[in-house]
């Protein structure tokens, strides 16, 4: 499985062409993630931008074949539109000619050899974390402002900034329970958001 489900209700609605509210939050959700991933196989910014652009055309011109077959079945077949044309976007870059590509036996074309994902590859694993890092985003900024800004300082600060409870207590003049219980909170609502995600 590549990390928590897509909700079903989110990938119907992209089946209907006057849904531009789901598209943009297909797009928020998945763009960053296609560009971060493309980022990390070695694309420069423009690259990784139009990576994204065209994963976006591909589903949506392919989006009513797609038939799911269980749990996490979107998203591996999301991913492999991705990997797809970051190989395609990698062959086509600096190394290519108008035919495709060029052959050599230099380091760089080897080094561009040797980005070309095979099926064990790490970008499945980028791609399930860059996913999951995505769905935090989206749910944080959904449920932010249902608290109030000492309690989520509290959170961001222990649970994203990676700074120890005892710090932000003494920095912020509460107890380190009181920042626990802030962080926990805080937590226990974005795990809600994003399971009623999944659910819809």
């Amino acid at each position: 499985m590549l990390g928590p489900e897509t909700r079903a209700s989110l990938i119907a609605s992209l089946n209907d062409p006057a849904s531009e509210e789901a598209w943009t939050e297909f797009a928020a959700v998945y763009r960053p993630l296609v560009i971060r991933v493309a980022r990390a196989k070695g694309l420069q910014n423009a690259d990784a931008d139009d990576v994204a652009q065209d994963v976006l055309s591909a589903v949506g011109k392919s989006l009513e074949s797609f038939t799911s077959s269980g749990e996490g079945s979107f998203r591996r077949w999301l991913y492999q539109i991705t990997r797809n044309l970051v190989v395609n976007q990698l062959m086509r870059g600096p190394f290519s000619g108008r035919r495709g590509p060029i052959g050599s036996g230099d380091s760089d074309v080897q080094y561009l050899l040797s980005q070309a994902p095979t099926p064990e590859d790490q970008t499945a694993t980028l791609f399930r974390i860059e996913y999951r890092r995505a769905r935090f985003q989206q749910a944080a900024e959904k449920v932010k402002n249902q608290f109030s800004e000492l309690t989520w300082q509290c959170f961001w600060q222990t649970s994203v900034e990676n700074q120890s409870v005892e710090h932000v207590a003494s920095s912020i003049g509460k107890t380190v329970g009181a920042v626990r219980v802030a962080r926990c909170r805080v937590l226990a609502k974005i795990r809600e958001e994003i399971q009623n995600d999944i659910d819809e």
